[in-house]
C-alpha cells in the first residue's frame, strides 16, 4: 500500500501544507530558535536513521577544509532564515506567513538577473511577479497585532535564498547536507539563550510534541513526493498540484487555528495560483 503513488502524494501535500501549522501551535510556548532547534534535532535524528553512523563519520573525517567551511556557512544562513520564519509566524497568522517561503526561489530569480546582467524571458518575469505580489497582498492583507512582522517575514526568503545561490556554487553531498543540520542545531541553540519566549512557563510537552512534528513534516514531505514522482507518469501535474501546497495551509489554518482569511487573502493566493498554472502552461505545452 505504500508503494502507491496516490497515498505518497497525499502524504506529500498533508505534511507540506502542515508544517506551518505545525510551526504556528509550537510557537505557542516555544520562541523561533527554540522551535527551530527542536525540529532540527529531529531532521537529524531522522537522517541518521537512513545513515549509518559509521559511514557518516568516516565521511566526515575526509571533509576538506573547504568543505568544512561551505557546512558552516550554509548551516548559519539556514537556521538564520528559518528562525526568521518562526518568528514572522509568531507574530502573525499562518495563512499570511507561510506563504513567504514562495519569495525564496523569487529572490534567487532576482539575484541571478543582477549577477548575469541578462533578463530572462518576459514570461518568467511575469510569473515571478505574479508569485511575489499574490505572497505580499495575502501577508499585507490581513492586519496584524505585531507592526513589525514584515521585517522577518521578508528577511527569512531573502537569507534562505542566499542560502540556496551558496550551496547552488559550493554543492555538498549527502553527507554534508545532514551536516549542515549540526550547524543548524547549534546556531538554534545559542540564539535560543538570547531569544527567550515571554513567558517559559507556557513551554510544555504540547509545544515541543508540535515542533517535532514540524520537523517530521520538514524532512518527510520532499521525501513522500519524489518517490510519488517516481511511481507515476504524472509527474507535471503532481509537480503543479505539490507547489499549491499554500492553498491547503490556509484551509488548515481556517480549521485548526481558527484564522480568518480576508479579501487580500484570497487575491492574494489567486494570483499564486495563476502564476503556478501559467508556468506549468508554459513549461509542459507551449
Amino acid at each position: 500500500m505504500l508503494n502507491n503513488w496516490i497515498l505518497m502524494f497525499i502524504i506529500a501535500l498533508v505534511l507540506a501544507s502542515m508544517v506551518a501549522i505545525f510551526a504556528r501551535t509550537a510557537l505557542a510556548g516555544l520562541s523561533g530558535p527554540q522551535t527551530v532547534l527542536i525540529s532540527s534535532i529531529t531532521v537529524l535524528v531522522i537522517s541518521f536513521t537512513t545513515l549509518s553512523f559509521t559511514g557518516f563519520w568516516k565521511s566526515a573525517k575526509h571533509f576538506s577544509s573547504g568543505s568544512v567551511r561551505d557546512i558552516v556557512i550554509a548551516g548559519v544562513l539556514l537556521a538564520v532564515g528559518f528562525i526568521c520564519l518562526c518568528m514572522a509566524l509568531g507574530m502573525a497568522e499562518a495563512l499570511s506567513m507561510a506563504q513567504f517561503y514562495y519569495l525564496v526561489p523569487v529572490f534567487v530569480f532576482v539575484a541571478n538577473i543582477f549577477f548575469s546582467k541578462k533578463l530572462p524571458g518576459i514570461v518568467i518575469i511575469i510569473i515571478n511577479i505574479m508569485i511575489a505580489v499574490g505572497v505580499l497582498v495575502m501577508g499585507f492583507g490581513i492586519r496584524h497585532k505585531h507592526g513589525l512582522w514584515w521585517i522577518p517575514a521578508l528577511l527569512a526568503p531573502a537569507i534562505l535564498a542566499m542560502e540556496r545561490l551558496y550551496v547552488k556554487k559550493h554543492p555538498l553531498g549527502d553527507l554534508e547536507e545532514v551536516a549542515v543540520y549540526f550547524v543548524v542545531v547549534i546556531v538554534a541553540f545559542i540564539m535560543s539563550l538570547f531569544i527567550r519566549h515571554k513567558d517559559l512557563k507556557k513551554i510544555t510537552a504540547y509545544h515541543v510534541f508540535f515542533a517535532i512534528l514540524t520537523g517530521v513534516a520538514f524532512y518527510y514531505a520532499p521525501i513522500c513526493y519524489h518517490r510519488a514522482l517516481k511511481l507515476c507518469t504524472f509527474d507535471a501535474w503532481l509537480t503543479l498540484i505539490y507547489n499549491l501546497w499554500m492553498v491547503f495551509t490556509v484551509v488548515w489554518a481556517m480549521i485548526f487555528l481558527r484564522e480568518k482569511a480576508s479579501a487580500g487573502t484570497y487575491s492574494g493566493l489567486g494570483l499564486i495560483v495563476a502564476a503556478f498554472i501559467v508556468r506549468f502552461i508554459f513549461r509542459y505545452y507551449i
